[in-house]
């Protein structure tokens, strides 16, 4: 079959006319996410995660711990396929 449209054509007869082009559309996936994150503010976060690992040691200790167990188990498991 030949598509015999103009390939610089922004529409497809499929789609309708009235469909928002792809270059408008919001960003999605990773690229979203990393527009937001340019829109937070991030240097506030860190000292924020700072400041709390210095009054809960504990805590950052046991979410480190949790961390390592469970990607330990996971590459435990990646490696017996």
């Amino acid at each position: 079959m030949v598509d015999n449209l103009n390939p610089t054509s922004q529409f497809h007869p499929y789609q309708p006319q009235d469909a928002t082009p792809q270059s408008e559309k919001a960003a999605g996936g990773l690229g979203g996410i990393l527009s937001k994150v340019n829109n937070m503010d991030v240097r506030g976060g860190l000292e924020k995660a700072r400041s709390m690992a210095r009054s809960n040691p504990s805590l950052v200790l046991g979410g480190l711990a949790a961390l390592a167990i469970g990607a330990g188990l996971m590459r435990k498991r990646s490696m017996a396929r």
